[in-house]
């Protein structure tokens, strides 16, 4: 019996174009609720911009943010998985060096900040997964906040060299994970989603064999070997794919709502 649902958003639970079918979730919505259900939406992005998905249930939902960082029931803040500012200090200085300040992102507890310096399309792509964002001259004065991951925005084909080189370089207490399409994330060493659905598995007493997942990337690998019941998408690398259990249509044709249909709702 499923007692949790976690969906990723981009390229999983959204459509291209930012959107999904609210009239159809929740119509899946409100049987999840009525058999006690937990809904998790678990992530990279930011907790506002998450949040601003479903302004009509965000109380109620588990949103788990920054790679599973962060960790909210409601507002109620359960995780965080701070990186100390050293570590901070230490990833920045080597961002400096690739010459990539301008294609990060520092995330905080309570906003997100870029370099006032970074390009205009840089700014207005970040704007859209980050809604508490500030500019700041330098990372060399960082604002007081709790840091917990650091974001990238680099060329596609570069992404695997760059991985290897940040993984190699930054210690022992964070690592780099890519999301796709060019997006690395800079995280605390063993904080992923499949840490967070293992956090909510010992918080609600939920079996691994009683969730049900579903993800597109590589940042959702550990997530989909967790679980008992996990989907990759159609749209999904073959990785995904071959580390899922099952397969779901692509994100484009409402995936995750039409297994939840088929598998929960009927």
């Amino acid at each position: 019996m499923i007692k949790l649902v976690a969906f990723d958003m981009d390229g999983t639970f959204l459509r291209s174009d930012n959107t999904y079918d609210v009239e159809r979730f929740e119509k899946i919505y409100r049987p999840l609720q009525e058999k006690d259900i937990k809904v998790v939406v678990i992530s990279g992005n930011q907790y506002a911009q998450l949040a601003s998905f479903f302004p009509k249930h965000q109380s109620e939902l588990i949103i788990v943010s920054e790679n599973g960082a962060l960790i909210f029931e409601g507002d109620k803040l359960l995780r965080e998985a701070k990186i100390t500012r050293t570590e901070i200090e230490k990833v920045l200085d080597v961002l400096v060096s690739e010459n990539l300040e301008n294609a990060t992102t520092l995330c905080g507890l309570h906003s997100a900040y870029l370099l006032k310096s970074a390009p205009k399309q840089y700014k207005e792509e970040i704007a859209i997964y980050y809604h508490a964002l500030k500019e700041i001259s330098n990372f060399q004065d960082l604002p007081e906040d709790d840091f917990v991951k650091l974001a990238l925005l680099v060329p596609e084909e570069k992404t695997d060299q760059l991985l290897e080189k940040l993984n190699q370089v930054t210690g022992q207490l964070v690592q780099a994970v890519s999301s796709g399409h060019g997006s690395i994330d800079i995280i605390q060493r063993g904080v992923h989603k499949g840490s967070a659905l293992e956090f909510l598995s010992q918080h609600f007493g939920i079996a691994l064999q009683e969730m049900m997942a579903f993800g597109d990337g590589g940042n959702d690998l550990e997530m989909l070997a967790y679980v008992g019941h996990s989907y990759a998408m159609a749209n999904a690398p073959e990785k995904v794919k071959k580390t899922a259990k099952y397969q779901a249509p692509s994100n484009q044709e409402s995936g995750v709502l039409e297994v939840l249909e088929q598998e929960i709702v009927t």
